[in-house]
């Protein structure tokens, strides 16, 4: 389907929608309503960018004391996963770090946070 075909489907629906209820506004849908705003959206990724070194966690406490958003973890690190950030970051890590040497490597100390 090309991009004419479905602008035509569009106007279609929007005309048919307007006939059977006099308004063009999406009708309720079902299903849970969306735990964070645009806004919320936006200040979550911001303040990851912005504070690098903040995890999911840290993430929600920033968010709950400044805008009064209680946001889930996994809510914070699925906006932060469809904006792209965590493979950025990780590039960014890998970046930095790719010309350690063995002594450097053998101060850190890896473990698993599941």
């Amino acid at each position: 389907m090309n991009r004419s075909t479905n602008f035509l489907r569009i106007i279609s629906w929007l005309q048919q929608t307007y006939r059977e209820t006099g308004r063009v506004r999406e009708r309720h849908r079902s299903g849970c309503p969306l735990a964070k705003s645009h806004t919320d959206d936006c200040f979550v990724v911001n303040s990851a960018l912005w504070n690098r070194m903040m995890n999911a966690t840290q993430l929600q406490a920033h968010l709950r004391e400044v805008r009064g958003t209680p946001l889930s973890r996994q809510t914070i690190r699925n906006c932060l996963h469809l904006r792209g950030l965590h493979r950025r970051h990780r590039f960014a890590w890998a970046r930095e770090h790719f010309c350690w040497t063995r002594d450097q490597w053998a101060s850190v100390l890896f473990s698993d946070e599941s």
